[in-house]
């Protein structure tokens, strides 16, 4: 950045704080009676499509927070289901969060198998996913990205970058929080040996904002993430457990048994979470680029 675009970086900095003091202040509303705006994932083509329809190959954000989820939908995709909302959820990826259950414990549930999809292909009947919050930039609310089961094997870039971002952010010296990454989200092309083929998420660490350079940033993101935490967070449970069967997301639970979505560790870090903030540290920190 040059020292020109900087001075009218601040300029216009200084403009709309002044324009948000005349309404009371910088803080704004996250709306809690609906949901909030979704960045999709397009099942067979890899791109995303952003709120206002249009269809992006790739978008640079901040996550503000994420959870695993797990849905149920005991009615296939079609006539009969009508987008009707889930008979089971978890907000969490552990317990059932919804009034109906089909178990005490997600782990264990006879859904939650392989093998219990009733496509007979392989895959659980069950569909797990990881929800991210994210803010784009020069956005000031943020969108939802829900990660489909392909996306959520170890092997593939999201478990990856999210378990090493506490790594990344300490090399950097911010702590060990993964909101200061500024991440670049894309989408590769994934044939799986049933036939399937979904498009599954890369994370690439694009930098790490930091005090000295990127305060207002910074400012900015912690001041919506309180906001999120006081005010969306208890709605979450909602959201997940009135979400509509779409048709991606009736097929997007069909990788075999070999393309393992969860894994013993990946559920042991989802019970971490579930108990505190569900960032933990990779073995190995090499995995994503600083």
């Amino acid at each position: 950045m040059t020292d020109e675009t900087a001075i009218q970086k601040r300029e216009v900095t200084a403009l709309a704080t002044k324009v948000d003091a005349m309404f009371g202040g910088g803080a704004y509303q996250i709306p809690i009676d609906a949901p909030l705006p979704q960045i999709k994932i397009l099942r067979e083509t890899p791109v995303f499509e952003t709120p206002e329809g249009q269809t992006i190959k790739s978008f640079i954000a901040h996550i503000i927070y994420y959870h695993h989820a797990n849905q149920y939908y005991d009615l296939p995709f079609g006539e009969e289901s009508g987008g009707s909302p889930p008979k089971c959820t978890s907000a969490d990826g552990v317990v059932p969060t919804s009034e109906d259950t089909m178990s005490d414990i997600c782990k264990t549930c006879e859904m939650n198998q392989y093998e219990s999809a009733p496509d007979g292909k392989g895959g659980k009947a069950c569909q797990n996913t990881i929800r991210l919050y994210v803010l784009l930039a020069g956005e000031v609310i943020p969108c939802l990205v829900i990660a489909p089961p392909s996306s959520l094997s170890k092997k593939e870039s999201l478990l990856k970058w999210l378990t090493n971002a506490p790594n990344v952010a300490a090399k950097a010296g911010v702590g060990t929080k993964y909101q200061p990454i500024q991440v670049e989200f894309s989408l590769n092309k994934k044939d799986f040996d049933s036939g399937f083929t979904a498009s599954v998420l890369v994370l690439k660490t694009v930098k790490v904002l930091t005090p000295d350079k990127d305060m207002p940033e910074l400012t900015q993101l912690a001041s919506l993430w309180k906001q999120f935490m006081a005010s969306y967070l208890g709605r979450i449970e909602q959201d997940v457990a009135s979400e509509g069967g779409s048709k991606d997301e009736a097929e997007a639970d069909e990788p075999t048994q070999s393309e393992t979505v969860v894994t013993e560790c990946e559920e042991q870090a989802i019970e971490d979470q579930a108990a505190g903030d569900g960032e933990a540290v990779s073995d190995d920190p090499d995995e994503v680029p600083i």
